[in-house]
């Protein structure tokens, strides 16, 4: 039986609970992979696993669930795609067909139309399987096609394809590829890259290497699969770059193997490495990579940035921020980290930074950044850029706080209040005194003030943070109410019940009870 990979996307993780409870999915052939919580990464965790199956809700932080599959089906058409909602409206279904869906299911999620639906999907996963087994030549073919859209958004004509795959299989050895990236200061010209590719193909014969494929991209990038390789290679092309036009800037990568056939897979390998290494590192770059990738990426630290953007915004300074992330570049460099964790990781910076913008009432702001999205950060090909665009963004908006007398102020010491609020409302002890103090002013001040900037008591707020943990503490655990009331912040379980019914319109037990029957 083939074994195809799931994930799951909700930001409710109760929900991965439920999913995997109604179904047995080892009998029917799949094995979760992973789960994501927001958009961002449901992105990121596709772009690790290259799921055959995704159940993502429509509803989520930072980028919601049909903007993913949006993203999702412009690059990879195989992957089946499935839809959680809440809605049963004909507009909703419509609207998750239209692009690119291949099913919805609503919640509640019935144990009958999950198996239905997970049934279909497995049925059509076997059938294209079984096609592609039919021809492995062709299934061959589609492999390297795949791949090299994928990545490069390049594709070989049928002449190259048979030749590749009429030369693969003789190929002994050490091979690799060469992988040129053409930026222009002036205006292209039509055919130029065409020119260049021929120039450069003239300079690789001369050193006597083969080439047995070239690939052009859209995107300027030429990349050329060679053997044998030979340690002059970069030599000879570095003797050869002053031939080129001064007003190009350029790129060249070489990944050296040893051993084996250059087969579609072993080249699809070679691809994905070289498409890291060459993320990593500046134009105007010659070098020789022998280090591989790894195939599995460890979590990027995505908790820490919340606190990190609201140190940045409650001093006003970049330097946080701007350490943070380049602690995190330099850490993602060594590591080798796939470039789309990493374009995730710096939309999701900047997500956060829009949050924290509508919190501070700066609205016009917010809905600049919610016009940066996730395609901008994807586009960008080259880490120094990716962590320039990113920095830019921030430096920007907190270049408009500065500007702001009423954030130097008042603003100010609400958020510190806030922070402090975040931080201490598990502590029984927490009063307005020690807020009071932790900002500098007297109790009595601090109250009028708070109330003046916010439209609510600072108990209201501390309030609505301990009751949003106890929600999410009920869903996701089993803790006891004792428990519970111990970690938000309350001595008394009969008090918490009083305040959890007035705030929620139900008690705490019922809330549980709704939740665990989703």
């Amino acid at each position: 039986m083939n074994m195809y990979k799931v994930c799951f996307a909700d930001d409710e993780p109760i929900i991965f609970k439920v999913l995997n409870a109604l179904v047995d999915w080892a009998d029917v052939g799949c094995q979760i992979v992973g789960t994501a919580t927001d958009g961002v990464e449901a992105l990121s965790l596709y772009e690790k696993e290259k799921p055959d199956f995704i159940i993502i809700d429509i509803k989520m932080p930072l980028m919601d669930g049909l903007s993913c599959v949006k993203y999702i089906r412009e690059k990879d058409k195989r992957v089946k795609i499935v839809l959680l909602t809440a809605s049963d409206s004909f507009e909703s279904a419509q609207e998750a067909l239209n692009l690119g869906a291949n099913g919805y299911l609503l919640k509640p999620v019935s144990r009958e139309s999950i198996n239905k639906i997970v049934s279909k999907i497995t049925a059509e996963l076997n059938q294209e399987t079984s096609r592609a087994e039919e021809s492995s030549s062709g299934s061959e073919e589609l492999l390297l096609q795949k791949e090299l859209q994928r990545l490069y958004g390049a594709s070989m004509n049928a002449e190259e394809n048979t030749a590749w795959l009429n030369h693969s299989r003789l190929i002994q050895g050490k091979y690799g590829l060469i992988d040129i990236s053409f930026r222009w200061n002036i205006q292209e010209k039509p055919g130029d890259t065409e020119v260049l590719s021929e120039i450069f193909s003239e300079y690789i014969r001369r050193a006597g290497i083969k080439i047995y494929a070239r690939f052009i991209s859209a995107n300027n990038r030429i990349i050329y699969a060679v053997s044998p390789m030979k340690e002059n290679t970069l030599n000879f092309l570095r003797n050869y770059h002053k031939d080129i036009s001064p007003d190009l800037k350029y790129s060249i990568y070489l990944l050296q193997e040893a051993g084996g056939n250059i087969s579609p897979q072993a080249l699809c390998s070679s691809l994905k490495a070289n498409k890291i290494h060459s993320f990593y590192h500046s134009e105007n770059h010659m070098e020789i990579f022998l280090k591989g990738i790894k195939e599995e990426d460890s979590p990027l630290p995505i908790n820490e940035i919340k606190n990190i953007v609201s140190g940045a915004l409650q001093e006003l300074s970049i330097t946080k921020v701007s350490d943070f992330l380049r602690d995190i570049f330099s850490c993602a460099q060594e590591e080798l980290r796939s470039p789309g964790q990493l374009q995730g990781f710096c939309y999701n910076m900047i997500m956060q930074l829009k949050i924290h913008m509508k919190d501070l009432g700066l609205l016009q702001s917010a809905e600049e950044l919610d016009k940066i999205g996730i395609e901008r950060f994807l586009s960008i090909e080259c880490a120094e850029e990716l962590l320039k665009y990113t920095l830019s963004c921030i430096i920007k908006y907190l270049e408009d706080l500065e500007k702001r007398e009423e954030f130097a102020g008042n603003k100010s010491i609400v958020l510190k209040a806030n922070a402090y609020a975040m931080e201490n409302y598990r502590d029984p002890k927490l009063s307005l005194e020690s807020a009071a103090d932790c900002v500098g002013l007297s109790k009595n001040y601090f109250i009028r003030l708070y109330g003046k900037e916010t439209g609510i008591s600072f108990w209201t707020y501390i309030t609505g943070l301990r009751i949003e943990r106890a929600k999410l503490l009920l869903r996701s655990t089993q803790l006891s109410m004792m428990d519970i009331c111990a970690q938000i912040g309350y001595d008394d379980v009969s008090y918490f019940s009083r305040k959890f019914k007035l705030e929620v319109g139900i008690s705490p037990r019922k809330y549980r009870d709704g939740k665990e029957n989703i």
